[in-house]
């Protein structure tokens, strides 16, 4: 089993090694934890009557999916969770419209990666029908070959299933495959999956591997 995390020394060995790279998508391909944080505030208060601050969102929500999120919120209401979840995909589109949280460094890279003959797959907890309009505004929805949502598996990270089946979508093998993640329930999952890991984000602040946005990648992959 390849080791989990992948310092920036290593990364251009790995990436070039790869067959295939998944992508998590929120606060790693696009940086938008903040908005979805907001936006789920916002549908708290509005729809459930109750405060959800930044801490508690942090604490409680990220790293997991859009429907995991819903239940918890809706306190298992089933009816007032597709409330919940239509109204922050409805919101998120329109933010992403306006404004698009995929930086144009990480559509540089999807990009270079694709061209360099690397398959490219997007493995999220968000819903598809959040995931896909902030692809088509940046026009990753043409290079992304793959795009593996919560909807897609019966158990979403630190299962290894979405990235199992990202890769398989992508006709990849596991052990050829890299990850890009942000959270600890993507690195458990990319270890499970037995594939190499490279962390970004808040987490990679501390960690001793890993440690740079993916942003920094770009300009390794030419």
């Amino acid at each position: 089993m390849p080791d989990t995390l992948i310092d920036l020394e290593d990364a251009l060995t790995v990436l070039h090694g790869a067959q295939g790279v998944l992508f998590d998508f929120n606060g790693t391909l696009s940086l938008d934890e903040d908005l979805v944080g907001r936006l789920y505030a916002d549908a708290a208060e509005e729809l459930c009557g109750i405060e959800l601050g930044w801490e508690e969102y942090e604490r409680r929500f990220v790293g997991i999916s859009d429907l995991e999120i819903c239940a918890a919120l809706s306190h298992g209401d089933a009816r007032l969770a597709d409330r919940i979840l239509g109204h922050m995909c409805s919101a998120y589109a329109r933010e992403v419209s306006e404004q698009p949280r995929i930086p144009a460094a990480h559509v540089e890279l999807v990009r270079r990666l694709a061209d360099a003959g690397i398959e490219v797959g997007v493995v999220t907890g968000t819903v598809r029908r959040l995931l896909e309009p902030a692809l088509a505004t940046t026009g990753l929805d043409s290079v992304v070959k793959a795009t593996v949502c919560c909807e897609d598996v019966a158990a979403g990270k630190p299962s290894p299933e979405g990235f199992l089946r990202g890769a398989a979508l992508l006709g990849v093998s596991p052990e050829r495959t890299v990850v890009v993640e942000d959270s600890h329930a993507g690195i458990g999952a990319a270890h499970a999956a037995g594939m190499a890991c490279i962390l970004v984000g808040p987490l990679a602040d501390n960690a001793p591997r890993g440690t740079h946005p993916v942003g920094d990648l770009a300009a390794l992959v030419r």
